[in-house]
Protein backbone atom coordinates (compact mmCIF):
# COMPACT_ATOMS: atom_id res chain seq x y z
CA UNK A 1 0.00 0.00 0.00
CA UNK A 2 1.34 3.39 -1.18
CA UNK A 3 0.53 5.85 1.36
CA UNK A 4 0.40 9.83 -0.73
CA UNK A 5 0.63 11.79 2.80
CA UNK A 6 0.85 11.19 6.60
CA UNK A 7 -1.22 12.87 9.51
CA UNK A 8 0.84 14.17 12.38
CA UNK A 9 -1.79 15.90 15.02
CA UNK A 10 0.14 18.27 17.35
CA UNK A 11 -1.88 20.62 19.76
CA UNK A 12 -4.61 19.46 18.48
CA UNK A 13 -4.50 20.63 14.85
CA UNK A 14 -3.48 18.23 11.69
CA UNK A 15 -1.18 19.04 9.27
CA UNK A 16 -0.46 16.43 6.23
CA UNK A 17 3.14 15.45 5.38
CA UNK A 18 3.83 14.64 1.47
CA UNK A 19 5.49 12.06 0.55
CA UNK A 20 6.79 11.99 -3.09
CA UNK A 21 6.02 9.20 -4.90
CA UNK A 22 8.91 6.90 -5.93
CA UNK A 23 9.08 5.67 -9.59
CA UNK A 24 8.01 2.00 -10.84
CA UNK A 25 10.81 0.02 -10.49
CA UNK A 26 11.77 -2.20 -13.61
CA UNK A 27 9.99 -5.08 -11.30
CA UNK A 28 6.69 -3.33 -11.09
CA UNK A 29 7.35 -2.05 -15.08
CA UNK A 30 7.67 -5.98 -15.88
CA UNK A 31 4.87 -7.44 -14.12
CA UNK A 32 2.43 -4.55 -14.82
CA UNK A 33 2.76 -5.95 -18.21
CA UNK A 34 1.19 -9.73 -17.24
CA UNK A 35 -2.35 -10.64 -17.85
CA UNK A 36 -3.85 -10.53 -14.73
CA UNK A 37 -4.43 -14.43 -14.71
CA UNK A 38 -0.68 -14.99 -14.90
CA UNK A 39 -0.62 -12.36 -11.77
CA UNK A 40 -2.73 -14.22 -9.61
CA UNK A 41 -0.86 -17.57 -10.62
CA UNK A 42 2.38 -15.89 -9.71
CA UNK A 43 0.78 -14.33 -6.57
CA UNK A 44 -0.42 -18.06 -5.64
CA UNK A 45 3.00 -19.65 -6.85
CA UNK A 46 4.74 -17.28 -4.71
CA UNK A 47 2.08 -17.88 -1.44
CA UNK A 48 2.51 -21.71 -1.86
CA UNK A 49 6.07 -21.69 -1.89
CA UNK A 50 6.93 -19.60 1.51
CA UNK A 51 3.79 -21.98 3.00
CA UNK A 52 5.68 -25.09 1.77
CA UNK A 53 8.92 -23.81 3.05
CA UNK A 54 7.09 -23.30 6.57
CA UNK A 55 5.75 -26.61 6.41
CA UNK A 56 9.37 -28.03 6.31
CA UNK A 57 10.83 -26.50 9.34
CA UNK A 58 14.55 -25.39 9.63
CA UNK A 59 15.04 -26.85 5.85
CA UNK A 60 12.11 -24.19 4.41
CA UNK A 61 14.24 -21.29 3.83
CA UNK A 62 16.78 -23.53 1.59
CA UNK A 63 13.52 -25.49 0.03
CA UNK A 64 12.03 -22.24 -1.15
CA UNK A 65 15.28 -20.90 -2.54
CA UNK A 66 15.76 -24.44 -4.28
CA UNK A 67 11.80 -23.87 -5.62
CA UNK A 68 12.96 -20.48 -6.87
CA UNK A 69 15.93 -21.34 -8.70
CA UNK A 70 14.49 -23.62 -10.68
CA UNK A 71 11.70 -21.98 -11.44
CA UNK A 72 13.83 -18.88 -12.69
CA UNK A 73 15.86 -21.61 -14.40
CA UNK A 74 12.51 -23.39 -16.12
CA UNK A 75 11.61 -19.94 -16.94
CA UNK A 76 14.10 -19.01 -19.40
CA UNK A 77 14.47 -22.77 -21.23
CA UNK A 78 10.21 -22.88 -21.74
CA UNK A 79 9.56 -19.05 -21.11
CA UNK A 80 7.23 -17.73 -18.28
CA UNK A 81 4.09 -19.01 -19.28
CA UNK A 82 5.07 -23.01 -19.88
CA UNK A 83 6.89 -22.56 -16.58
CA UNK A 84 3.92 -20.96 -14.57
CA UNK A 85 1.64 -23.75 -16.01
CA UNK A 86 4.25 -26.37 -15.26
CA UNK A 87 4.05 -25.39 -11.48
CA UNK A 88 0.49 -24.62 -11.49
CA UNK A 89 -0.65 -28.36 -12.15
CA UNK A 90 2.44 -29.55 -9.35
CA UNK A 91 0.41 -26.80 -6.87
CA UNK A 92 -2.94 -28.65 -8.38
CA UNK A 93 -1.48 -32.27 -7.58
CA UNK A 94 -1.27 -31.38 -3.45
CA UNK A 95 -4.87 -30.50 -3.22
CA UNK A 96 -7.13 -33.17 -2.11
CA UNK A 97 -9.13 -34.30 -4.83
CA UNK A 98 -6.37 -34.43 -7.20
CA UNK A 99 -4.36 -36.24 -5.05
CA UNK A 100 -6.96 -38.91 -4.03
CA UNK A 101 -7.76 -39.64 -8.49
CA UNK A 102 -4.20 -39.51 -9.43
CA UNK A 103 -3.03 -42.30 -6.33
CA UNK A 104 -6.32 -44.30 -7.66
CA UNK A 105 -5.03 -43.74 -11.36
CA UNK A 106 -1.36 -44.82 -10.19
CA UNK A 107 -2.83 -47.94 -8.24
CA UNK A 108 -4.59 -49.33 -11.31
CA UNK A 109 -1.91 -48.62 -13.36
CA UNK A 110 0.40 -50.21 -10.74
CA UNK A 111 -1.53 -53.22 -10.41
CA UNK A 112 -1.96 -54.15 -14.48
CA UNK A 113 1.76 -53.58 -14.42
CA UNK A 114 1.86 -56.16 -11.80
CA UNK A 115 -0.14 -58.66 -13.26
CA UNK A 116 1.27 -58.01 -17.07
CA UNK A 117 4.93 -58.42 -15.30
CA UNK A 118 3.88 -62.10 -13.55
CA UNK A 119 2.06 -62.80 -16.89
CA UNK A 120 5.59 -62.60 -19.12
CA UNK A 121 7.72 -63.71 -16.40
CA UNK A 122 5.42 -67.00 -15.67
CA UNK A 123 6.08 -67.83 -19.67
CA UNK A 124 9.23 -68.33 -19.09
CA UNK A 125 8.59 -71.36 -16.96
CA UNK A 126 8.20 -74.51 -18.23
CA UNK A 127 4.96 -76.50 -17.75
CA UNK A 128 6.72 -78.69 -15.21
CA UNK A 129 7.51 -75.64 -12.57
CA UNK A 130 4.03 -74.21 -12.69
CA UNK A 131 2.73 -77.36 -11.56
CA UNK A 132 1.94 -77.94 -7.91
CA UNK A 133 4.50 -80.48 -7.18
CA UNK A 134 7.41 -78.42 -7.98
CA UNK A 135 5.20 -75.32 -6.49
CA UNK A 136 6.11 -74.45 -2.61
CA UNK A 137 4.31 -71.49 -0.51
CA UNK A 138 4.94 -73.38 2.50
CA UNK A 139 7.16 -75.82 3.68
CA UNK A 140 6.84 -79.46 2.42
CA UNK A 141 5.75 -82.19 5.13
CA UNK A 142 8.24 -84.37 3.66
CA UNK A 143 11.95 -83.94 3.12
CA UNK A 144 13.21 -84.15 -0.39
CA UNK A 145 16.70 -86.14 -0.72
CA UNK A 146 19.77 -84.16 -1.89
CA UNK A 147 19.80 -85.81 -5.25
CA UNK A 148 16.51 -84.66 -6.23
CA UNK A 149 16.95 -81.51 -5.20
CA UNK A 150 20.55 -81.33 -7.15
CA UNK A 151 18.69 -82.65 -10.03
CA UNK A 152 15.88 -79.95 -10.05
CA UNK A 153 18.26 -77.33 -9.72
CA UNK A 154 20.50 -78.25 -12.23
CA UNK A 155 17.67 -78.08 -14.82
CA UNK A 156 16.99 -74.87 -13.52
CA UNK A 157 20.36 -73.45 -14.27
CA UNK A 158 20.37 -75.29 -17.59
CA UNK A 159 17.62 -73.20 -18.71
CA UNK A 160 18.25 -70.25 -17.57
CA UNK A 161 21.79 -70.35 -18.81
CA UNK A 162 19.36 -70.79 -22.36
CA UNK A 163 18.19 -66.98 -21.92
CA UNK A 164 20.94 -65.14 -21.92
CA UNK A 165 23.86 -67.69 -23.64
CA UNK A 166 22.86 -66.09 -26.71
CA UNK A 167 23.89 -62.27 -26.13
CA UNK A 168 20.94 -60.60 -25.25
CA UNK A 169 21.53 -59.60 -21.90
CA UNK A 170 22.91 -56.22 -20.52
CA UNK A 171 23.61 -55.61 -17.04
CA UNK A 172 22.93 -58.98 -15.59
CA UNK A 173 26.40 -61.25 -16.86
CA UNK A 174 29.67 -59.95 -17.72
CA UNK A 175 31.67 -63.42 -18.22
CA UNK A 176 29.81 -65.98 -19.84
CA UNK A 177 32.71 -68.57 -19.93
CA UNK A 178 31.52 -72.15 -18.34
CA UNK A 179 34.42 -73.21 -16.88
CA UNK A 180 34.96 -70.12 -15.65
CA UNK A 181 31.93 -69.98 -13.74
CA UNK A 182 32.63 -74.05 -12.76
CA UNK A 183 35.77 -72.21 -10.82
CA UNK A 184 33.73 -68.93 -9.60
CA UNK A 185 31.34 -71.91 -8.27
CA UNK A 186 33.88 -74.32 -6.21
CA UNK A 187 35.70 -71.13 -4.63
CA UNK A 188 32.11 -69.98 -3.03
CA UNK A 189 31.61 -73.38 -2.19
CA UNK A 190 34.92 -73.55 0.13
CA UNK A 191 33.55 -70.52 1.86
CA UNK A 192 29.80 -70.70 2.09
CA UNK A 193 29.61 -70.99 5.73
CA UNK A 194 32.40 -68.53 6.61
CA UNK A 195 31.05 -64.94 8.21
CA UNK A 196 33.50 -61.89 8.10
CA UNK A 197 31.88 -60.99 11.51
CA UNK A 198 34.11 -63.32 13.06
CA UNK A 199 37.54 -63.31 11.88
CA UNK A 200 38.93 -65.44 15.16
CA UNK A 201 36.86 -67.93 13.66
CA UNK A 202 37.81 -67.04 9.44
CA UNK A 203 41.06 -64.76 9.70
CA UNK A 204 41.54 -66.09 5.81
CA UNK A 205 38.69 -64.13 4.92
CA UNK A 206 39.70 -61.36 6.87
CA UNK A 207 42.95 -61.15 4.91
CA UNK A 208 41.13 -61.79 1.60
CA UNK A 209 39.06 -58.77 2.46
CA UNK A 210 42.27 -56.29 3.70
CA UNK A 211 44.26 -57.85 0.44
CA UNK A 212 41.83 -56.77 -2.07
CA UNK A 213 40.65 -53.71 -0.51
CA UNK A 214 44.39 -52.83 -0.71
CA UNK A 215 44.17 -53.65 -4.23
CA UNK A 216 41.67 -51.85 -5.55
CA UNK A 217 42.78 -48.35 -3.40
CA UNK A 218 46.33 -48.73 -5.25
CA UNK A 219 44.23 -49.56 -8.61
CA UNK A 220 42.30 -46.21 -7.83
CA UNK A 221 45.30 -44.22 -7.24
CA UNK A 222 45.16 -43.83 -3.63
CA UNK A 223 46.94 -44.58 -0.67
CA UNK A 224 47.06 -46.99 2.06
CA UNK A 225 48.09 -46.37 6.04
CA UNK A 226 51.25 -48.06 4.91
CA UNK A 227 51.69 -45.31 2.21
CA UNK A 228 50.67 -42.21 4.34
CA UNK A 229 51.08 -40.74 7.30
CA UNK A 230 47.65 -39.26 7.70
CA UNK A 231 45.98 -42.83 7.74
CA UNK A 232 45.05 -42.40 3.75
CA UNK A 233 42.12 -44.18 2.05
CA UNK A 234 40.10 -47.62 3.63
CA UNK A 235 37.58 -49.42 2.23
CA UNK A 236 35.09 -52.71 2.72
CA UNK A 237 34.03 -55.45 0.51
CA UNK A 238 30.19 -54.93 -0.26
CA UNK A 239 27.26 -57.02 -1.34
CA UNK A 240 27.13 -54.54 -4.97
CA UNK A 241 27.10 -51.20 -6.22
CA UNK A 242 24.11 -50.40 -4.23
CA UNK A 243 25.09 -51.16 -0.85
CA UNK A 244 28.76 -49.44 -1.77
CA UNK A 245 26.51 -46.22 -2.70
CA UNK A 246 24.68 -46.15 0.11
CA UNK A 247 27.27 -46.83 2.63
CA UNK A 248 29.01 -43.75 1.31
CA UNK A 249 25.71 -40.96 1.47
CA UNK A 250 25.83 -42.22 4.77
CA UNK A 251 29.26 -41.60 6.03
CA UNK A 252 29.01 -38.17 3.99
CA UNK A 253 25.72 -37.28 5.70
CA UNK A 254 27.24 -38.91 9.60
CA UNK A 255 30.56 -36.30 8.89
CA UNK A 256 28.26 -33.29 7.59
CA UNK A 257 26.32 -33.81 10.65
CA UNK A 258 28.96 -34.32 13.53
CA UNK A 259 31.48 -31.49 11.91
CA UNK A 260 28.75 -28.86 10.92
CA UNK A 261 25.27 -29.85 12.61
CA UNK A 262 23.71 -30.30 9.21
CA UNK A 263 20.55 -32.11 10.11
CA UNK A 264 18.64 -31.72 6.64
CA UNK A 265 21.48 -32.81 4.48
CA UNK A 266 21.39 -32.82 0.98
CA UNK A 267 22.88 -34.53 -2.27
CA UNK A 268 23.58 -32.67 -5.52
CA UNK A 269 23.88 -35.26 -8.65
CA UNK A 270 23.20 -35.54 -12.37
CA UNK A 271 19.65 -37.00 -13.13
CA UNK A 272 21.98 -39.84 -15.06
CA UNK A 273 23.10 -41.42 -11.47
CA UNK A 274 22.02 -44.78 -10.36
CA UNK A 275 18.95 -45.44 -8.50
CA UNK A 276 20.79 -46.43 -5.13
CA UNK A 277 21.01 -42.95 -4.79
CA UNK A 278 17.30 -42.29 -4.59
CA UNK A 279 17.37 -45.40 -2.14
CA UNK A 280 20.00 -43.62 0.41
CA UNK A 281 17.81 -40.17 0.62
CA UNK A 282 15.34 -42.44 1.60
CA UNK A 283 17.01 -44.76 3.82
CA UNK A 284 18.97 -41.54 5.52
CA UNK A 285 16.61 -38.91 5.41
CA UNK A 286 18.57 -36.77 2.73
CA UNK A 287 17.44 -34.91 0.07
CA UNK A 288 18.20 -35.86 -3.55
CA UNK A 289 18.75 -32.91 -5.83
CA UNK A 290 18.85 -33.59 -9.49
CA UNK A 291 20.68 -31.44 -12.01
CA UNK A 292 19.39 -32.41 -15.66
CA UNK A 293 21.77 -33.42 -18.38
CA UNK A 294 22.27 -31.77 -21.46
CA UNK A 295 20.02 -33.17 -24.42
CA UNK A 296 22.89 -33.86 -26.74
CA UNK A 297 25.55 -34.24 -25.01
CA UNK A 298 24.11 -36.13 -21.99
CA UNK A 299 26.98 -33.67 -19.96
CA UNK A 300 25.18 -32.02 -17.09
CA UNK A 301 26.29 -28.64 -16.51
CA UNK A 302 29.04 -27.61 -13.62
CA UNK A 303 27.56 -24.11 -13.23
CA UNK A 304 24.09 -25.87 -12.68
CA UNK A 305 25.68 -27.79 -10.13
CA UNK A 306 26.70 -24.90 -8.62
CA UNK A 307 23.36 -23.04 -8.12
CA UNK A 308 21.62 -26.27 -6.70
CA UNK A 309 24.27 -26.28 -4.10
CA UNK A 310 22.73 -24.97 -0.61
CA UNK A 311 24.41 -24.97 2.95
CA UNK A 312 22.90 -28.31 3.57
CA UNK A 313 24.75 -29.79 0.84
CA UNK A 314 27.34 -32.50 2.19
CA UNK A 315 27.55 -34.80 -1.21
CA UNK A 316 27.66 -34.57 -5.21
CA UNK A 317 27.94 -37.31 -7.50
CA UNK A 318 28.85 -38.11 -10.60
CA UNK A 319 29.35 -41.01 -12.85
CA UNK A 320 32.32 -42.91 -14.40
CA UNK A 321 30.47 -43.64 -16.69
CA UNK A 322 26.68 -43.45 -16.16
CA UNK A 323 24.64 -46.43 -16.08
CA UNK A 324 21.67 -45.51 -18.96
CA UNK A 325 23.77 -44.06 -21.67
CA UNK A 326 27.62 -44.76 -20.64
CA UNK A 327 29.05 -41.45 -20.42
CA UNK A 328 31.30 -39.95 -17.98
CA UNK A 329 30.37 -37.69 -16.40
CA UNK A 330 32.91 -34.46 -15.69
CA UNK A 331 34.24 -35.61 -12.36
CA UNK A 332 37.47 -33.23 -12.46
CA UNK A 333 35.22 -30.29 -12.32
CA UNK A 334 32.30 -31.75 -10.47
CA UNK A 335 34.81 -32.77 -7.64
CA UNK A 336 36.78 -29.39 -8.19
CA UNK A 337 33.55 -27.86 -6.99
CA UNK A 338 32.79 -29.75 -4.06
CA UNK A 339 36.26 -29.43 -2.70
CA UNK A 340 36.19 -25.40 -3.06
CA UNK A 341 32.56 -25.79 -1.15
CA UNK A 342 33.91 -27.88 1.58
CA UNK A 343 31.82 -30.73 0.74
CA UNK A 344 32.08 -34.92 -0.39
CA UNK A 345 32.31 -35.90 -3.77
CA UNK A 346 31.15 -40.05 -4.72
CA UNK A 347 32.90 -40.90 -7.80
CA UNK A 348 30.18 -43.88 -9.05
CA UNK A 349 32.51 -46.22 -10.87
CA UNK A 350 30.11 -49.67 -10.58
CA UNK A 351 30.20 -50.08 -13.94
CA UNK A 352 33.45 -49.33 -15.45
CA UNK A 353 35.61 -49.71 -12.57
CA UNK A 354 37.37 -52.51 -13.46
CA UNK A 355 37.47 -51.28 -17.16
CA UNK A 356 39.08 -47.73 -16.90
CA UNK A 357 42.39 -48.26 -15.43
CA UNK A 358 43.06 -50.16 -17.89
CA UNK A 359 41.75 -48.79 -20.89
CA UNK A 360 44.09 -45.81 -19.49
CA UNK A 361 46.78 -48.34 -19.38
CA UNK A 362 45.92 -49.20 -23.34
CA UNK A 363 46.05 -45.45 -23.81
CA UNK A 364 49.41 -45.05 -22.32
CA UNK A 365 50.93 -47.41 -24.51
CA UNK A 366 49.67 -46.00 -27.62
CA UNK A 367 47.47 -48.58 -28.41
CA UNK A 368 44.52 -46.45 -28.56
CA UNK A 369 46.00 -43.81 -31.45
CA UNK A 370 43.30 -45.32 -33.67
CA UNK A 371 40.26 -44.91 -32.04
CA UNK A 372 40.80 -41.59 -30.18
CA UNK A 373 37.65 -39.73 -30.95
CA UNK A 374 39.63 -36.20 -31.43
CA UNK A 375 43.61 -36.95 -33.28
CA UNK A 376 44.77 -33.72 -30.40
CA UNK A 377 47.76 -35.85 -28.55
CA UNK A 378 46.95 -33.61 -25.23
CA UNK A 379 43.13 -35.00 -25.04
CA UNK A 380 43.12 -37.99 -22.36
CA UNK A 381 40.50 -40.62 -23.83
CA UNK A 382 39.41 -41.61 -20.08
CA UNK A 383 39.47 -37.90 -18.15
CA UNK A 384 40.09 -38.64 -14.55
CA UNK A 385 37.63 -39.78 -12.28
CA UNK A 386 39.94 -41.27 -9.29
CA UNK A 387 41.70 -40.43 -6.12
CA UNK A 388 44.20 -38.32 -8.28
CA UNK A 389 41.56 -35.74 -8.12
CA UNK A 390 41.79 -34.37 -4.50
CA UNK A 391 38.07 -33.68 -4.82
CA UNK A 392 36.93 -37.08 -4.70
CA UNK A 393 36.23 -38.36 -1.51
CA UNK A 394 34.55 -41.94 -2.14
CA UNK A 395 34.54 -44.06 -5.23
CA UNK A 396 32.50 -47.69 -5.56
CA UNK A 397 33.71 -49.83 -8.33
CA UNK A 398 31.44 -53.42 -8.73
CA UNK A 399 34.24 -56.62 -9.12
CA UNK A 400 31.64 -58.67 -9.77
CA UNK A 401 31.55 -57.14 -12.91
CA UNK A 402 34.16 -56.92 -15.80
CA UNK A 403 36.18 -58.04 -12.76
CA UNK A 404 34.85 -61.31 -13.10
CA UNK A 405 35.28 -61.74 -9.25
Amino acid sequence: VLFRFACNTTMGTARSIPIPIPKPSHLQNRLSTLPPTHLIALTSLTTALVLLSLQQGPSGLSSLSQSLRQWIRWSRRLGPSSALRYYGLRIAKCLPWTKRRIRNELDEKRDAMVRDAEAEWNELLDDAAKTEAQTHLFLPKRTSDRDGILTLLTEWSRKERELWEGGRASGAIYHGNEKFHEFLGKAYGLFSVANPLHPDLFPYVRKTEGEVVAMMIHLFRGRTSRDDDDGGCCGTLTSGGTESILLACKAHRDRARDLRGIASPEIVAPTTVHAAFQKAAHYFGMRLILVDVDERTGLVDVDDVRRNMTRNTVLVAGSAPNFPHGIIDPIRELSELARERGVGFHSDCCLGGMILPFVERLQADGRLDDVASRPDDDVDVIPPYDFRLPGVTSLSADMHKYGYA
